[in-house]
């Protein structure tokens, strides 16, 4: 519970800097506070994993019980930290410049609101990057995953954050009304024969997984059955009735969806498009190690990207989510 409003309080913390951000386009107030929090925040980043780097390359220098494979980890894991604090003190520099009345070369780098997106999408990937090299050298991975069991409180907590950071992240209330909100997300009516070309994607998918699936079983045996174990705790329909494993595949499909796609597919992509929202995406996959699921989720994504390119968001969605349901529902048939 406690790790829930912690995450709902990040979130709000998060999407009141993508209003500030909106704001920040047109007050130099705004802008001047939104370049100081993400200097002071990129400094913070900085020295911090500096420091701890650096102590942790002591530790691991000294021999011990730490094998090559993990001080080569937590070295690379010091490197991508202190590179992102660098990169991320380099994100606000056109902003001080345009605050400064400067002429740049693109406005693009020096939009708020596009510096803000950066940050962020920025601080997420470096976390999910640090979260996967610790996933390649920990003996027991089970400790990294929560093996809370999937419930509407726990959807509700991991997604919400998501919707939220969205609709802010595009203005609404500040640019944008709820319509045109909507709109920009990308939530409009699909026809019959969209509705159609979802169904054929999620067959499509769900055919590439089975076959990745068992590419995987063979290639990777042991990751296979460390990662088969974090899926296990996290959401195995097995041992539950026919009417709760119907409503877990639908909590599952329509929460993951409309959270994930409203960001990544609605807000994100059409700012940095398909393949960058896609290499972001994945990264937010790490229960899947470095395996082939990984590849496949990145593919996934390209996939959804398309969908929400040339049909909408509503498309990728109900993608999504129906793709999720069925797993679940496969599962919980077959086993």
């Amino acid at each position: 519970m406690i790790e829930s409003l912690l995450t709902l309080v990040l979130a709000l913390f998060v999407g009141g800097l993508a209003v500030l951000a909106q704001v920040a386009r047109k007050s130099r107030q705004a802008a001047i506070t939104l370049a100081v929090v993400l200097l002071a925040a990129s400094l913070v980043v900085l020295l911090l994993g500096t420091f701890v780097g650096l102590g942790l390359l002591a530790q691991v220098s000294g021999g011990g019980s730490f094998t090559g494979g993990e001080r080569a980890a937590y070295s690379v894991a010091l490197v991508v930290v202190v590179f992102s604090g660098l990169l991320g003190i380099a994100i606000c520099v056109p902003l001080f410049r345009r605050i400064l009345g400067q002429n740049l070369r693109r406005e693009f780098w020096g939009d708020p609101v596009i510096a803000f997106s950066l940050w962020v999408g920025l601080l997420v990937l470096v976390n999910n990057v640090v979260s996967f090299l610790i996933f390649t050298v920990e003996s027991d991975i089970s400790s990294l995953f929560s093996g809370v069991e999937i419930s509407p409180v726990t959807v509700l907590s991991s997604q919400l954050p998501f919707v939220i950071i969205a609709a802010m992240g595009v203005g609404v209330f500040i640019r944008r009304n709820l319509r045109e909100t909507l709109e920009r997300l990308g939530y409009k009516r699909i026809n019959i024969k969209q509705f159609g070309i979802v169904l054929g994607f999620i067959v499509v998918a769900l055919g590439a997984s089975f076959g990745t699936d068992s590419l995987f079983r063979v290639l990777q045996p042991d990751l296979y059955q460390r990662v088969g174990e974090i899926s296990d705790n996290l959401f195995n329909p097995t041992g539950l009735t026919l009417g709760s494993a119907v409503l877990l595949a639908l909590l599952v499909g329509i929460g993951a969806g409309l959270g994930e796609e409203t960001l990544f597919r609605g807000a994100l992509q059409p700012v940095f498009g398909i393949v960058v929202t896609s290499l972001l995406f994945a990264s937010m996959h790490i229960q899947y190690g470095p395996s082939l699921l990984l590849v496949y989720i990145l593919v996934l994504s390209v996939g959804l990207g398309l969908i929400r390119k040339h049909i909408n968001t509503t498309a990728s969605f109900l993608a999504h989510a129906g793709y999720n349901a069925a797993t679940v529902m496969i599962g919980y048939f077959f086993s």
